[in-house]
């Protein structure tokens, strides 16, 4: 499992969350999002080779961005 994307040996297969473990891994609800938001940028490249991924998020409460 490569810890820059959670890409596993297998091609188009990720594993995050509790069901991987690193070196230095803290068990953190924390640490499970921030692997899910890596994985997911990783599996967007992988489906859509040719399309650029844009975030898109707001902070503020009340505000339609979309």
């Amino acid at each position: 499992m490569d810890t820059e994307d959670y890409s596993t040996n297998i091609k188009g297969i990720y594993a995050i969350g509790d069901i991987n473990t690193y070196t230095n891994k803290l068990k953190l609800i924390l640490c499970g999002f921030h692997e899910a938001a890596l994985m997911s940028h990783s599996a967007f490249k992988y489906i859509n080779p040719d399309i650029k991924y844009t975030m898109k998020y707001t902070t503020v409460n009340g505000v339609n961005a979309f």
